[in-house]
């Protein structure tokens, strides 16, 4: 088999992932390419089958329920059986601090969801090509070591049986002459280099043909001049292998250097000597073997350029970049005047070009922004590409921040011309975090993170721009970190509630239903507000859990109520849903299931969604919508015309009712223009025969004015501000 070229054998492959449609992708995807592939949806699972298999390589989700995917590894890691198998994490998790830990338990990998099945098969196979490379250079120091020690057998079985022939007296003329061709024909067919020297002269004594095809000359020109040897070791090697040689310590000696031939080519060389004492005790010589390692040495330069380097755009790689920034921060400890500064760029709006224009461009993007920028740093700084459209400089020795901004502002001016790529003209801007690096900083880690953190402050105050890390920044997302965790303890303790805000009917004041509005009851802060807490749980995936039990909770509430109270028979319930939930494949079925354990009708049940939502969504999941629709549950547009464009999608998708959001009701009767934008929303949505419910109805000229465009339904604090569940019911007894 060659190096570099995986077996034909079916390699195993071990998904582990608890989601099943992840599992469907990459089971299909690599059974495609010829992989054995065993699926398992936990961390238990994964260490009962890398046990029993041993799989080539393991795919390994982060976030999983019991076990999570860093456990999972190290578990892996502490076993001698699966200790060395590649583990290549699959996350949607895109935080810096994750990817180093991925490193650190073990992974050889790392890789953002959603993902490209593409990119993941390539780094399979460059995993996997990496392992047989690894495998057959041991399979090759393991031969290389048997053939010399077959070697030295030999010549110890010649000498032996040379002293056996000087003993017999009558024949020691024949016998001697008979070993010394014998042992010559042996040297003088051996592919290595085999060489005896006086210890004190380094006078050659023999030097098999074996030299010619290494050093490059003759071996009369070799044993002409005793210098000759040593002169054609490179300078940079001479006095390490001089020194070593001419030391009598050295009994037995192992080096590896290079020799430089006539013609300017270099061999690498592996020598074992060793010093042979008369039997007097005496030095008599050094005997050595020299084999030839150049190819062995070529392969290990290129296992090792494509271990620290990316592969798309030649750059350095994130092992690369953070062993640099650890070398940097060596410097700065010894000098503490001494000030660096790591630059974090990710790409503004890539998935949409890659999505779009298809991957080929989204690479020929990432290759040229790799350009792009190198030609803006400076001489000696470090460019590199962590992953995906995330790029990263080191630059060493700054002055001050002033040479960080005259950087980022060369990169983000030269991003203002458009690329030409592949017959297509793409715009592309970044988002640019900056951290000053000085002695405080003890691991590559905590300077990545704060560069991280710069970057994403970047991106959420508007994009292409660049932005200097500050200790605010830190202290704001280590409070993004507590409410993470105190989230996960808030699901595990149920410290979620939900409060009810009324809809009334506007054309005869009648009660219409309830919003349910979710709370969360802080053991500590107290009542925290969703826009407090709801942007971390969509980013943790938390909201998927929070989301379902805020569902099963409104349904099951109005189904007491229409229970205990005939006059609530009819009353609807509106319950907000994430754009996260409803990509869930399972979304269907939960729904299902909620109003059957509920006893609810889907009539009474309304989805509120934002605008945003219908912006994410390709055309061919109207159909989700219309399974919806019809279950006879509505979908609701809320906070409708808060900035996105999405008038053209509501005559393709089954939208039962636009709520306006409360900024235009409150400013209605002082600005005209947001008189004008209901007016509009009303109208069009009578056209398009959808229902309007006007929220943030705050006193009765607001009411009077919008009971004159015919608005259907209303809410706000001039009927109730949201309330817990008994006063909600008491609302129902009222109306």
């Amino acid at each position: 088999m060659s190096v570099l070229t995986l077996e034909q054998t079916k390699l195993k492959i071990l998904v582990v992932d608890d989601k099943p449609e992840n599992l469907r992708l990459l089971s299909n995807a690599l059974s495609h390419e010829k992989y054995e592939v065993k699926c398992v949806i936990n961390g238990e699972m994964a260490l009962m089958v890398a046990n029993s298999v041993t799989p080539d390589l393991i795919l390994l989700d982060v976030m999983m329920p019991d076990l999570n995917g860093y456990q999972v590894c190290e578990k892996l890691k502490a076993d001698e059986k699966t200790k060395d198998i590649p583990i290549i994490f699959l996350s949607a998790n895109n935080d810096s601090i994750d990817r180093i830990k991925a490193l650190r338990v073990g992974a050889v990998d790392y890789i953002n969801k959603p993902f490209q099945i593409n990119e993941v098969l390539l780094r399979i196979k460059n995993q996997l090509q990496l392992k047989a490379a690894r495998q057959e250079i041991s399979k090759l120091n393991t031969e290389l070591e048997r053939r010399i020690q077959e070697r030295t057998a030999q010549l110890e079985a010649a000498n032996q049986e040379l002293k056996y022939e000087i003993k017999e007296r009558e024949q020691v003329t024949r016998l001697l002459r008979q070993s010394e061709e014998k042992l010559e024909s042996i040297l003088n067919s051996l592919e290595e280099v085999v060489w005896s020297a006086e210890v004190a002269t380094s006078n050659l004594l023999f030097l098999n043909p074996a030299a010619t095809k290494v050093y490059g000359r003759s071996v009369e020109e070799l044993l002409k001049n005793p210098d000759l040897r040593l002169e054609s070791i490179h300078p940079d090697d001479r006095d390490r292998v001089e020194l070593s040689l001419a030391s009598f310590l050295n009994h037995n000696n192992e080096l590896e250097y290079r020799i430089v031939q006539p013609n300017g080519k270099i061999r690498w060389v592996w020598e074992r000597s060793r010093i042979i004492y008369d039997d007097d005790g005496s030095l008599n010589r050094r005997d050595g073997i020299i084999c030839d390692i150049t190819e062995r040495k070529k392969i290990e330069e290129e296992l090792s350029y494509e271990a620290r380097h990316d592969s798309l755009t030649n750059l350095p790689n994130r092992s690369a970049f953070i062993e640099q920034v650890e070398q940097t921060l060596k410097c700065c400890h010894k000098n503490p005047d001494y000030l660096f500064a790591v630059l974090f760029i990710d790409l503004d709006r890539f998935k949409i070009v890659n999505d779009s224009l298809g991957h080929l461009v989204g690479d020929k993007l990432l290759i040229s922004i790799a350009e792009i920028l190198t030609d803006c740093s400076r001489f000696g700084d470090f460019v590199a590409r962590l992953g995906g459209d995330e790029f990263t400089i080191l630059l060493s020795n700054v002055e001050s921040l002033e040479d960080c901004h005259n950087i980022a502002e060369r990169i983000q001016a030269k991003l203002k011309t458009p690329l030409s790529l592949e017959g297509h003209t793409v715009f592309t801007s970044a988002s640019i975090g900056i951290v000053l690096g000085n002695n405080k900083y003890q691991d590559s880690s905590e300077i990545l993170r704060d560069a991280d953190i710069a970057m994403y402050r970047a991106k959420s105050d508007g994009k292409a721009r660049h932005e200097v890390f500050d200790a605010q920044m830190y202290a704001e997302t280590k409070e993004l970190l507590e409410i993470e965790n105190d989230l996960r303890n808030a699901v595990l303790h149920k410290e979620f509630v939900l409060y009810y805000q009324p809809i009334v009917s506007l054309e005869n004041d009648t009660l219409y239903g309830f919003e349910a509005l979710l709370r969360w009851n802080h053991q500590k802060k107290g009542m925290i507000y969703p826009d407090k807490f709801i942007h971390v749980a969509e980013e943790t995936g938390l909201i998927e859990s929070i989301g379902r039990w805020a569902l099963e909770t409104a349904c099951r509430q109005l189904r007491i109520w229409q229970v205990q109270y005939p006059g609530a028979a009819n009353l609807k319930v509106g319950v907000n849903v994430a754009s996260q939930q409803m990509k869930d494949s399972q979304f269907l079925s939960i729904l299902d299931r909620t109003l059957e354990q509920t006893g609810l009708s889907g009539k009474a049940l309304h989805l509120e969604i934002t605008e945003s939502t219908l912006m994410d969504y390709e055309p061919e999941t109207i159909s989700l919508f219309n399974k919806i629709r019809h279950r006879g549950i509505k979908i609701n547009i809320d906070d409708f015309g808060t900035g996105y464009s999405s008038l053209q999608y509501l005559n393709r998708f089954p939208i039962s009712t636009l709520k306006i959001d409360r900024s235009f009701t409150e400013g209605m009767l002082q600005e005209k223009e947001n008189f004008e934008i209901i007016k509009t929303i009303v109208t069009l949505a009578r056209t398009l025969k959808i229902d309007v419910v006007a929220e943030g109805i705050e006193n009765i000229k607001q009411l009077k004015v919008l009971k004159k465009l015919n608005c259907k339904f209303g809410q706000g604090y001039l009927f109730s501000e949201a309330v817990d569940c008994e006063s909600a019911t008491l609302l129902i007894n009222k109306y």
